[in-house]
C-alpha cells in the first residue's frame, strides 16, 4: 500500500503530534501556548458566518442584539486585518482601531486578546467546514489543504515566530478548533464509508507548517483516500472478548 508523503517542514519548531485525551496539556493550547499576553492584542470571509450564527442562536431579535452582532462582526473583521498587519503581537488597541470601535466596545465582547484571536481562528474553521462539508471526499480534502496552505492569517501568525505555526499544528481535539475539525472530518468520512479521522487530521496539520502546491496536494489526496479503511458495519460479538465495543469516535 502506498504511503502519503508529508511535506517537509519549512519552519523550525516542535514536531507535529496527535495529542490524546491522556496527554497532560491544558484544555486549550491556543490560549496557553500560542498567544502570549500583552498589555493591550484574513477573516473577512469568516465574518458573515459568525454573524449568521449570532442571529440564529442569539435569542429574540432586537435593536440591541443587532447592534451587538454588528459590533462582533466588525471586531472579528478588524482582528483579521490587524493580525495580517501585526502578526502574533497584535494588541487589543490595534484590534479596536482596525475594527473602528472603542476599546470599551471591544471589551464588551472579548475580555482578552487571546479571546479575540481564538474566536477569529474558530470562525475561520467554521467557515471552511461550512464551505467544504457537503463536497465529495477527495475534493473536500483537496480544498481544505489548499485553504490551509494559502491562508493569509496563518502566514501572518507565523511571520515573526516560527514556533507559532508548530503549536497550531499540534492536533489536540480538546481544543475548540481541532474538536470542530475532528467532528466535521468524522461526518465527512462516514458519509463516504471511510474512517481514519486521526490520519486525516495529521495530514491536514502538516500544511500548517509546510504549505504545498495544488498539484502536490492533489497527488497526496489520491494516495490518502485510497489508504483510508472502510467503515466497519458488523457488530463485534461481545462473547469474543467479554464486552461490547462501542463505535470509535475518531477512528
Amino acid at each position: 500500500m502506498s504511503v502519503v508523503q508529508l511535506p517537509a517542514p519549512r519552519v523550525i519548531g516542535p514536531n507535529v503530534a496527535f495529542m490524546s485525551a491522556s496527554n497532560p496539556r491544558s484544555l486549550d493550547p491556543l490560549s496557553d501556548a500560542l498567544f502570549r499576553p500583552t498589555s493591550d492584542g484574513a477573516a473577512s470571509s469568516a465574518v458573515r458566518l459568525r454573524a449568521q450564527e449570532i442571529s440564529q442562536h442569539g435569542g429574540v431579535p432586537s435593536r440591541a442584539g443587532n447592534a451587538m452582532a454588528r459590533n462582533r462582526v466588525a471586531i472579528l473583521n478588524g482582528a483579521g486585518r490587524a493580525v495580517e498587519l501585526n502578526g502574533i503581537s497584535t494588541s487589543m488597541a490595534q484590534v479596536a482601531a482596525a475594527a473602528g470601535v472603542a476599546k470599551a466596545t471591544l471589551y464588551n465582547h472579548f475580555r482578552t486578546r487571546e479571546d479575540v484571536l481564538n474566536s477569529l481562528l474558530v470562525a475561520e474553521i467554521d467557515r471552511l467546514i461550512g464551505r467544504l462539508g457537503h463536497q465529495e471526499l477527495s475534493e473536500a480534502l483537496l480544498q481544505a489543504a489548499v485553504a490551509i496552505s494559502e491562508h493569509p492569517l496563518l502566514e501572518a501568525l507565523g511571520g515573526e515566530d516560527t514556533s507559532t505555526l508548530a503549536v497550531l499544528a499540534r492536533v489536540d481535539v480538546r481544543s475548540t478548533g481541532w474538536m470542530r475539525v475532528a467532528e466535521a472530518t468524522g461526518v465527512l468520512l462516514a458519509r463516504h464509508g471511510r474512517r481514519g479521522v486521526p490520519t486525516v487530521l495529521r495530514w491536514l496539520s502538516s500544511f500548517i507548517i509546510a504549505p504545498a502546491e495544488v498539484c502536490d496536494i492533489r497527488a497526496d489526496v489520491a494516495v490518502l483516500v485510497a489508504g483510508l479503511p472502510p467503515v466497519r458495519h458488523e457488530v463485534v460479538d461481545a462473547a469474543l472478548d467479554g464486552h461490547v465495543l462501542g463505535p470509535a469516535s475518531t477512528g
